[in-house]
């Protein structure tokens, strides 16, 4: 067993959604982020210490960040009318109102704030790792992550991914957010106040925009880029003021701030992704589709069709049975290296209500290979489930894709050792003749006479 399959059977170890304490069930999520809530009271009190802040101070500091997080899940719930944990503005919210509460009281309020960015840390941290056991914040799929089961599925995970093997960027993030923590925690008793905090901002806002590439769950994006990512900007614009800020600076920073958005607007419109997923497109190739599908019906000798949009999306038609053919086999390529997958699934859910995600398969040419149901609406339009289906059709072929290296990787391990395995010397004569001694016990037609036995 390799490093990678040793890695792979202890992230699938993982996942659970329940932990079993004195015979009662907790969620897992929860106890991880309690355990983590009390390594920060830790932390903070021992970083007071350090520093000689005031304990009573922290504590109080303590019980407003604890509220914060309660306080903000309740706001958002009321605004968005659903519950959600975003880190990112839960974070943001409990260091504002540290702030506020500090600056009331008239105390320094960056020097208090280093610490409790320290302490911050390993309560994110245990947070990112309840994410690892629950599949909250999940990544792509990958050759090295954790398979979530339908347990996960029940308490939220989506169900087209069951089983199908996720980069684990959670953890990775939890050493990330160690890190910058011990680091800070070192720093403390030397760092001018101020200096820790910006550190905890800069740092945890350049390992969340990277990482925000690995995430594979669904976030709201703006100009191609997430909201992590445009709060990970702020963050680094606030820490970076907090040690430098002038007028003229401000006027640099604003002027670079104008230029990033507007660059960003440019490659946003020029995204083929999102080009071809738009709506005249998607009823463009429907169209074209709709009329290969006529033109089969019609010729029932043809062979396949090919047909093609404005945006280089080809497609070829079959019909599937010739008498009375009920559906149609559809193969999907576009003319670029940089359209992904999930894109291809997006756009066929989208273009057609009646396709079966589950029969659908990639090629290794990239072409999308799908079957859809022929019925006399079948050019209606139907985008309510697109969404559904893209997802399913997407988790079908990327875990039939898991499952196939996976098994070829094991037929080509296993030629391996067998070639690696000594091959026992050809027998002497001698040899055979001992084994096979009692010629009576050998059929007569291996017998050296060949005769058979006389009666």
């Amino acid at each position: 067993m390799n490093w990678q399959e040793r890695a792979n059977r202890f992230l699938d170890a993982l996942p659970r959604t329940v932990l079993s304490r004195f015979g009662r069930p907790v969620p897992m999520f929860r106890t991880c982020g309690i355990a983590g809530y009390y390594v920060a009271l830790l932390v903070l009190f021992a970083g007071g210490l350090v520093t000689g802040r005031s304990l009573p101070v922290l504590g109080l500091l303590a019980a407003v960040s604890g509220l914060s997080f309660f306080a903000y899940t309740f706001l958002r719930r009321w605004i968005t009318g659903r519950e959600e944990l975003v880190l990112l503005e839960h974070v943001w919210f409990a260091l504002a109102c540290n702030a506020a509460f500090l600056w009331l009281l008239g105390l320094p309020v960056l020097a208090y704030l280093d610490v409790v960015s320290v302490a911050l840390c390993p309560f994110l941290a245990a947070g990112r790792i309840g994410c690892t056991f629950v599949g909250c914040c999940h990544g792509r799929p990958s050759t090295i992550g954790v398979t979530y089961t339908n347990a996960c599925a029940s308490e939220g995970f989506p169900a087209h991914l069951v089983g199908v093997r996720l980069f684990p960027v959670q953890p990775i993030e939890a050493l990330g957010l160690l890190a910058i923590g011990v680091t800070g925690a070192l720093a403390l008793p030397f760092a001018e106040p101020g200096r820790v905090f910006s550190w905890y901002l800069i740092a945890y806002a350049v390992i969340r925009f990277g990482l925000e590439g690995l995430r594979g769950d669904h976030r709201p994006h703006w100009l191609g880029l997430s909201q992590a990512r445009w709060m990970s900007i702020v963050e680094v614009t606030l820490a970076l003021s907090l040690d430098w800020f002038s007028a003229p600076a401000a006027g640099v920073a604003g002027g670079f701030f104008v230029a990033f958005v507007l660059a960003l607007a440019f490659l946003w419109r020029r995204d083929p992704n999102r080009l071809l997923l738009e709506r005249t497109h998607t009823l463009e190739l429907r169209n074209q589709i709709g009329i290969a599908i006529e033109r089969a019906m019609m010729a029932a000798d043809s062979g396949p069709i090919r047909c093609a949009t404005s945006r280089r999306v080809t497609a070829v038609v079959s019909l599937v049975g010739r008498n009375q053919p009920a559906a149609a086999h559809i193969s999907l390529s576009v003319d670029r290296m940089d359209i992904d997958l999930l894109t291809l699934c997006q756009l066929a859910a989208r273009a057609y209500p009646h396709l079966h995600p589950s029969d659908a398969h990639f090629g290794a040419s990239r072409v999308l290979h799908f079957i859809v149901t022929l019925s006399r609406d079948f050019l209606e339009e139907d985008m309510r489930a697109a969404s559904a289906r893209a997802e399913a059709m997407y988790g079908a072929i990327v875990r039939r894709e898991q499952l196939e290296a996976r098994s070829a990787e094991m037929l080509i391990q296993g030629s391996f050792e067998r070639r690696l395995q000594p091959t026992a010397p050809p027998e002497h004569p001698k040899q055979i003749g001992a084994r096979i001694a009692d010629a009576s016990a050998v059929p007569w037609y291996l017998r050296a006479d060949g005769h058979p036995p006389q009666v």
